[in-house]
């Protein structure tokens, strides 16, 4: 579930709020049980409230259980593939690639002329490079594309600048 509000919403926001929500809402039974209006109450600093509240309410009413593949998790509402390959790994270890923007950035900068173009290619591309340890690697991932291979990256103190194709672009044109 805590990737469900991760989509477009800061890691700190969601650790205000997340623990509250599970605390009063457990299981997809107590969703199923309350209005969407209490849903909101609990998740409207997360924004999309409405949104949310509305996708997690159907998804409790029509289901007792969420399913354990990616492509029936991303027929729920408002789940896409990150959503569906990030809740699969982070809470059963499964060897799924967890492809957001930032992870995506850093992939593009490090494997430039090899990054594929379109998202299909992109999936298979990664599904490659993910270990054994997929929580790990895509926790890492995701945090070093938040806070080191930024849109204004920090190739300076990046531990990787020397296997980098982007990085190593930067430092001949200087």
């Amino acid at each position: 579930m805590a990737e469900f509000f991760l989509t477009q919403t800061p890691a700190d926001n969601v650790a205000a709020v997340y623990p509250v929500f599970l605390e009063r809402f457990p299981t997809l039974d107590t969703i199923a049980e309350v209005s969407e209006n209490e849903l909101v109450e609990v998740i409207g600093p997360l924004g999309f409230q409405n949104m949310r509240a509305e996708a997690l309410k159907q998804i409790a009413l029509t289901h007792d259980h969420l399913p354990n593949e990616p492509e029936p998790l991303m027929e729920l509402p408002r789940v896409g593939r990150y959503v569906a390959n990030a809740t699969l790994c982070f809470v059963r270890g499964d060897r799924l690639p967890v492809l957001d923007r930032n992870v995506g950035r850093v992939y593009s900068r490090v494997f430039r002329d090899t990054w594929p173009d379109t998202d299909s290619e992109q999936l298979t591309f990664t599904k490659r490079l993910v270990p054994d340890e997929a929580r790990a690697y895509n926790l890492a991932l995701l945090d070093f594309g938040a806070l080191v291979c930024q849109t204004a990256p920090l190739c300076e103190q990046c531990f990787a600048n020397e296997y980098c194709v982007y990085f190593q672009e930067l430092v001949s044109r200087s």
